[in-house]
């Protein structure tokens, strides 16, 4: 339910969601700023900058993350950098402005850097922009958008889908799951209305009748990942589920990306914020006590390299790689190499037989490009 006051205390999710937030960011704006001329950050429901205790908000958090890189600390540009900060609650709205005139006043912003507070609703701003820029015939420069409602309504899926038509063009949403559950099934027209947008559909209403409700809640998180991918046409989608302090599922977390790279990086930054799964947060589990993923073998990961590999022969590490980053929940940075394939090939009986590329060291533990691995 979406807070009443203009500043409000900030739960465990939320700083979760941030640190999400920021060490995708913390990628994303040094990566992109080497290869374009113009960069854009787009905060949609972006709050009032600050919680009820002084904690950051997700504006605060994107402009700092790029004021303390030191790419961006030189005074020679880098490259235009656009904040838009999208904010409907007036109040809100213009505790944000004076929370960003704090920090320009305390952190020197490149001339090159620009920020604008929007004081208006995300669906009607957003299409004045993607219908302004297409007017050009443009394309969106690369762009991250973080899309944060309190609950279902405002973010309807053709939206994102012209969003996402820009190549470029990354979003994370957070689809608020147990809002739709708690009002979906109410008989309000505008309430069905504004949940057939966010789908694009009205077939979550079979699924929101299902009896079980885990089913209910993979169904419809499936339901919502079909439609960015097919409707929105992200080639990738990768999800974070959130947990409230009843351990009930609070909202789901969506990344859509066209990129690769921008997959692997957010799929690190997951794990980071659940080192154990890269996929779920509980409130129940402080964001400052989580427990680092062991140094040692993953084996989950073994068993589905050796499910997808075993009888295929030498297997090019570059399509290992893939495998891992696209068709699984691990990390290919992160898991492939150091913590699965070296223990499997330091076993006493070798679970691999690996191929180095002619000039390279032979090493164990080592396997740059050109390796080929088999799986035994």
């Amino acid at each position: 339910m979406p807070p009443r006051t203009t500043r409000w205390p900030i739960e465990p999710h939320t700083q979760a969601k941030h640190l999400i937030l920021e060490r995708y960011l913390k990628a994303w704006l040094p990566i992109m700023a080497s290869f374009n001329g113009r960069i854009v950050y787009i905060d949609a429901f972006a709050g009032p900058g600050r919680y009820s205790k002084g904690e950051e908000g997700s504006p605060i958090i994107a402009l700092k993350t790029l004021l303390g890189n030191p790419l961006f600390q030189s005074p020679k540009r880098r490259c235009d950098v656009g904040f838009f900060f999208i904010e409907e609650d007036q109040e809100r709205a213009a505790a944000l402005t004076e929370e960003l005139n704090q920090l320009e006043a305390q952190f020197p912003i490149p001339k090159w850097v620009s920020y604008e507070v929007i004081n208006g609703e995300f669906a009607s701003e957003m299409t004045k922009l993607l219908d302004a820029i297409e007017r050009r015939g443009k394309l969106l420069a690369p762009t991250f958008a973080f899309i944060d409602p309190f609950g279902y309504s405002g973010v309807p899926l053709d939206v994102i889908a012209r969003m996402a038509r820009n190549p470029s063009c990354e979003c994370l949403i957070t689809f608020v799951y147990e809002s739709i559950v708690r009002h979906g099934g109410k008989p309000e027209d505008w309430i069905q209305a504004h949940i057939d947008k966010l789908f694009d559909t009205n077939e979550w209403k079979s699924l929101l009748a299902g009896p079980d409700p885990k089913e209910r809640m993979v169904k419809m998180i499936e339901l919502y990942r079909k439609q960015l991918t097919d409707k929105a046409k992200f080639r990738f989608v990768r999800t974070f589920s959130m947990f409230d302090r009843s351990n009930q599922a609070e909202y789901v977390l969506f990344f859509g990306t066209n990129n690769r790279k921008g997959l692997s990086v957010m799929k690190q930054a997951m794990w980071k914020a659940d080192p154990l799964s890269g996929q779920i947060f509980s409130d129940k589990t402080d964001a400052g006590q989580m427990v680092l993923l062991q140094s040692g073998e993953d084996l989950g990961l073994r068993y589905q390299l050796q499910e997808k590999f075993r009888g295929q022969g030498f297997v090019a590490i570059g399509e290992i790689e893939r495998f891992v980053l696209e068709e699984t929940a691990y990390s290919e940075a992160m898991h492939l190499k150091q913590k699965t394939l070296a223990p499997m090939e330091r076993e006493s009986i070798p679970l691999i037989k690996v191929q180095r590329p002619l000039g390279k060291q032979n090493r164990k533990g080592t396997y740059p490009e050109g390796t080929t691995v088999m799986f035994l």
